[in-house]
């Protein structure tokens, strides 16, 4: 039950109202994942790091402090010791997080690194930054590829991000050479950054064979795939001399462009399979997917967040729009997020119900898409 909310027995519940200086414990932790996010950006940029913290995790801490006070909860004693609460799970928090929108055994950093939790939260409050560096380099890959009427060089790009987080010097001046993707080569290079000084051991940089992304030390011992929603974290990847070069994607690219990505190379590959045409980011990302004809498609919108909740108020603030000859439109949940959720979809269409069943945008697993196209296209045959 809500702190708000007062039980007696034999009496109806009584709502109490939070004084107008408390602050909604929503707010308070997507304030604590934004600051997050941007002190993380901070020390990890070329430039030292130097006090005072970044605004936005000093606002975090104030605003937090407040909701502590109003539970009678201890608050942390500065941002270093916030900082370690960021690190375990929102359940073992001293205050009560139960209307934040977030599960709790998530947490906001993890072997040293935001979260996905933490980016679907910062992005959620808004972090400015990471959302203007991705909406700006891909719409600059839209209007290039616009401008020399190649779509073929946009499909390259995004294919390109999905399949090779990580890449080599020598691969990534490669890819560059190819015909279809000269027109981006500055997009490219902007897209990638140095790999970190922790993902180097021994003069080698270690990857992870499941989302050929890189690998993270966890202890002097143990490495882990840095990407949370990896299909399979625990297969090792090839290892590159650290000499030869090594970057990966920006931080917003690998969190909103490979993750849900992954879904939509495989999703397109099962479809393709069964004989049913299908089309990858159509008309420069009118959709992820197009299948069918064009006169009356079936449209998907894909989607990787770890959090139901949190990506239904995503929805409710940016609605997909699907193409108004679009015969049915879906949000399609990636697979890897119903991975120890099986109520996961029931969940989204009580948070959303603007995208519950009957609805003009519908959503669906992956799998039940995958199903849904496959029936179709037998009664089409």
């Amino acid at each position: 039950m809500s702190q708000d909310a007062i039980a007696v027995v034999g009496e109806p519940t009584v709502t109490v109202r939070r004084p107008a200086w408390v602050p909604d414990p929503r707010v308070v932790v997507l304030m604590v994942a934004s600051g997050i996010l941007e002190y993380f950006d901070t020390i990890h940029s070329p430039r030292p790091f130097r006090l005072p913290y970044p605004l936005p995790l000093q606002m975090a801490l104030d605003r937090l402090t407040l909701f502590s006070w109003h539970t009678g909860a201890a608050p942390p004693i500065g941002v270093v010791e916030l900082l370690g609460w960021a690190t375990i799970p929102f359940g073992d928090w001293p205050v009560d997080l139960e209307d934040a929108d977030v599960d709790l055994d998530e947490s906001l950093v993890r072997y040293g690194r935001p979260t996905a939790t933490c980016e679907e939260l910062g992005t959620l409050r808004g972090d400015i930054e990471g959302e203007v560096r991705e909406n700006s380099l891909i719409r600059a890959v839209m209007d290039k590829a616009r401008a020399a009427a190649s779509p073929e060089a946009y499909v390259a790009f995004r294919r390109l991000l999905i399949e090779r987080p990580a890449i080599t010097a020598l691969e990534l001046d490669h890819a560059l050479t190819r015909p279809e993707l000269a027109v981006l080569a500055e997009e490219l290079r902007r897209s990638y950054v140095g790999v970190p000084p922790e993902a180097e051991a021994e003069g080698v940089v270690r990857t992870c064979a499941g989302c050929h992304g890189l690998c993270l030390p966890v202890d002097g011992r143990t490495w882990m795939c840095a990407d949370p929603s990896c299909p399979a974290p625990a297969a090792s990847g090839p290892c590159y001399p650290a000499a030869e070069g090594i970057y990966w994607l920006r931080r917003e690219l690998r969190t909103f462009i490979v993750a849900p990505g992954r879904a939509e190379l495989r999703i397109a590959e099962a479809i393709e399979n069964r004989g049913v045409a299908v089309r990858l980011w159509p008309d420069y990302d009118a959709c992820d997917l197009s299948v069918f004809d064009d006169s009356r498609p079936w449209v998907a919108d894909v989607k990787a967040w770890r959090n139901p909740v949190r990506l239904a108020h995503r929805l409710r603030d940016r609605p997909f729009e699907p193409p108004n000859n679009a015969e049915r439109a879906y949000i399609v949940v990636a697979g890897e997020q119903l991975k120890g959720q099986p109520d996961y979809l029931a969940r989204l269409h009580r948070a959303c119900p603007q995208v519950g069943p009957g609805q003009r945008v519908e959503a669906v697993t992956e799998p039940e898409f995958i199903k849904l196209v496959s029936l179709r296209g037998r009664s089409r045959a």
